[in-house]
């Protein structure tokens, strides 16, 4: 399987460093991207790809299209296809409109960068065309980098802001409580390590557990004790309407 990255973001660098990391081999994988030809050199040198800047898409079994949205469709329609797999990680394309442009089945993926540990989660839109093998071709890749879930047009803008905005919500979270232990005496690599592993802890047991988030949050939070003390303070300054807000801002801005 050969496979074309189109863009050299960091969405794209996330993925292609979760695919080497699960075995795909680095000399199967392209990278291009025509503004900034100084980036395809020093992601070559760190991970082993072939790079181009005349790509010529009938060399490769799978497209990935990881460039900015606006430029999506034109690309698309200015290239040359026969039948590849045609992935768009760019937000706000559907795989009806790529499949119209390049007369192959295509997917509308949404991964998040933990792709690049392989702890992603990623919604998967699949495309009028697609056959049920390059369905199944492109789970297989993005499950190689974590948890994959079907969307469609209505479920992928949520989808979206939940697993691929999340993670900033997550990264404001940690930055607020760092100072708090820094102010204590750790260092901050220490306090991060120490907020990222609680993190890392909590949503492990929340993938194994069917309780409820108030009943787990009740095992640690004995009455007056410290963490329901900080709980009330949480409620007092209305985090969870916070949170919703901002995933349904999010929803709305990739809608």
């Amino acid at each position: 399987m050969k496979i074309l990255m189109v863009g050299a973001g960091s969405m794209s660098e996330s993925l292609v460093k979760g695919w080497i990391d699960s075995g795909i081999s680095p000399q199967s994988i392209t990278m291009t991207n025509r503004a900034d030809r100084s980036r395809l050199v020093t992601l070559a040198d760190q991970y082993g790809v072939q790079t181009t800047t005349d790509e010529q898409i009938e060399q490769y079994d799978v497209v990935v299209l990881a460039m900015q949205p606006e430029g999506v469709l034109d690309y698309v329609s200015q290239q040359t296809w026969t039948n590849q797999l045609v992935i768009s990680v760019a937000a706000h394309i559907t795989p009806i409109e790529i499949e119209i442009a390049t007369n192959c089945g295509a997917v509308s993926a949404m991964p998040n960068t933990p792709v690049a540990f392989r702890t992603g989660m990623t919604g998967l839109w699949f495309g009028e065309r697609l056959s049920e093998s390059n369905r199944q071709q492109s789970i297989e890749l993005f499950e190689r980098v974590g948890e994959t879930v079907e969307t469609d047009g209505t479920t992928m803008p949520y989808l979206m802001a939940a697993a691929g905005c999340s993670p900033a919500f997550f990264y404001e979270i940690v930055g607020a409580m760092t100072p708090v232990l820094t102010g204590a005496g750790f260092d901050e690599q220490a306090a991060r390590r120490i907020i990222a592993q609680a993190m890392k802890g909590s949503a492990e047991l929340l993938l194994h557990e069917d309780r409820s988030t108030a009943a787990l949050i009740e095992d640690v939070a004995a009455p007056g004790g410290p963490t329901d003390r900080g709980v009330h303070v949480l409620r007092e300054h209305h985090l969870s309407q916070a949170m919703y807000a901002a995933l349904m801002e999010s929803a709305r801005e990739e809608s």
